[in-house]
């Protein structure tokens, strides 16, 4: 078990936080830097853990076995959570830049994720009525069930699928009269 008191420079008796703190702090932002790679985060995290210490009922009276496991736990799990922070930011800000460089002048977002024959499906949405049109962006697209389509547009989720059913089929058929695979195909 670890000293009940810890003896400072001077030669006087710490006791209480003082040693708690003069005990663990050191060993604790060795620790907490190892596992964030960065000295300055681990300070944070060391700091947020003995005020957590100070504010613990009851309060630490002496740097014991048992404190040092709690304040090892706690600096641990703010670490964790101090990382996935980041990583959440790191995504936030990622994606707001990967919307900035899609966002055109008129302040629609570019559409940069689509192929060739995605390309050549979205010209070919102009024969479809607007209903149609609609209701295949939004299964295909957002991946909607006909439930949740049928909800957005007013219809019932057997319709739904008629509409679907006949929008491919016209969809089909211009792609096919686009490409020149069957010239016979009305448009």
């Amino acid at each position: 078990m670890l000293c009940s008191f810890i003896v400072n420079e001077c030669g006087t008796e710490r006791t209480g936080l003082t040693a708690v703190i003069g005990a663990f702090q050191a060993p604790l932002l060795r620790y907490a830097a190892r596992l964030l790679n960065n000295a300055t985060l681990a300070q944070d995290v060391v700091q947020i853990t003995l005020v957590k210490l100070a504010r613990r009922v009851p309060p630490a009276e002496a740097p014991t076995d048992e404190v040092r496991n709690w304040l090892f736990k706690v600096a641990h799990n703010e670490a964790v959570d101090l990382i996935r922070s980041e990583e959440r930011k790191k995504r936030l800000l990622e994606t707001y830049a990967h919307q900035r460089d899609c966002e055109t002048d008129g302040g629609l977002y570019a559409d940069t994720g689509t192929d060739e024959q995605e390309q050549t499906v979205l010209d070919c949405l102009t024969v479809l009525s607007p209903l149609q049109k609609q209701v295949v962006l939004l299964r295909l697209q957002q991946g909607l069930s006909y439930e949740q389509i049928g909800a957005i547009v007013g219809e019932k989720s057997g319709y739904v699928g008629n509409l679907l059913h006949h929008a491919v089929k016209a969809l089909a058929a211009e792609v096919k009269r686009r490409e020149g695979e069957d010239p016979h195909v009305p448009a």
